[in-house]
């Protein structure tokens, strides 16, 4: 996978985009379990790896600005030791497809919508799961739902991050 890594101020960097529907569950599990993946594998705090260029985040197709993230994806993540209690949701838009380096979507249909939008930067924009499967959406499900897409999310990151943060040393 050919990554953009993009400059500022002389200095490379890494932005990873979350994509889903609303931004309230699965994307914001996403960033945030990234997050904690990442600063594992470099052996830093996760607020530290924007010092180290790499940068998180989230947004979604059909998402409304500041809405909370579910009660029931905030309480997996707590009972992950994460705190996505401040989280508000984002509409993704172009400036943030252009900024980033790699765009994961978290289904098929929300990578279809984000390269027919952005054609140019289709080949940053791939799916999260590399064996092809949709992380189902557990808006309105049960804890169960939610922690089992969490597991989902978390299980598939393990190898973005890997791939992403090879030791230079």
């Amino acid at each position: 996978l050919p990554l953009t890594i993009l400059h500022r101020d002389q200095k490379s960097v890494l932005r990873v985009l979350f994509v889903c529907t609303g931004n309230t569950c699965r994307s914001p599990m996403a960033e945030m379990l990234f997050r904690r993946l990442a600063a594992e594998k470099l052996g830093c705090r996760d607020w530290e790896l924007r010092e180290r260029g790499i940068d998180v985040f989230s947004a979604g197709i059909a998402a409304y600005d500041s809405c909370p993230a579910s009660p029931e994806a905030v309480q997996v993540m707590k009972e992950c030791g994460i705190d996505m209690s401040e989280h508000l949701s984002q509409q993704v838009t172009s400036n943030m497809l252009e900024q980033s380096s790699l765009v994961l979507a978290l289904t098929e249909r929300h990578r279809r919508a984000l390269a027919e939008a952005r054609p140019d930067l289709s080949e940053r924009i791939v799916l999260l799961s590399r064996a092809g499967e949709d992380i189902q959406d557990p808006i309105g499900g049960t804890m169960a739902d939610y922690q089992e897409c969490a597991a989902q999310i978390s299980e598939n990151l393990r190898f973005w991050v890997e791939d992403l943060l090879k030791k230079d040393s």
